[in-house]
């Protein structure tokens, strides 16, 4: 994935979760960011998978990303994957796994259709925050 791309994605992402925190969207606004952040986990080990870039082979960037996708737990793998590899530019591994946490405990502990709490609409808040300051480290 290119710079131009990445920020592109960036931009559209960040738009869209603010736009559903200002809305009180809590839920929309998490699920939005863990599925940002599982796109950008993944294509940053692609990309270190694959270096130097200037070596590629025509759609083996597509190839080793859908390798990715079934490995090891998911979304924690990648975490501690890119922490390893000193790819997380500095956040802390924990505010992301803690977002996907969050969004399980919602998906799939029937949170979903329940009213959230004052406490975890200011944690979705945060870690959405948290998610956003993650993708413009990661523009690059």
């Amino acid at each position: 994935m290119d710079k131009n791309e990445r920020e592109e994605t960036t931009k559209y992402a960040k738009g869209k979760i603010e736009t559903f925190l200002k809305n009180h969207d809590y839920v929309s606004a998490l699920f939005l960011s863990s599925i940002y952040l599982n796109i950008r986990l993944r294509s940053l080990l692609t990309d270190r998978l694959l270096q130097p870039k200037n070596e590629w082979k025509e759609n083996e960037w597509k190839e080793i990303s859908r390798m990715l996708t079934g490995i090891g737990k998911g979304f924690n793998t990648f975490v501690n994957l890119c922490n390893r590899l000193g790819l997380l530019e500095g956040h802390n591994p924990e505010d992301l796994k803690g977002l996907w946490n969050m969004r399980n405990k919602i998906a799939h502990e029937s949170e979903l259709w329940k009213s959230l709490s004052e406490r975890d609409e200011k944690e979705i808040r945060r870690l959405c925050k948290s998610a956003i300051e993650f993708l413009e480290k990661t523009n690059s």
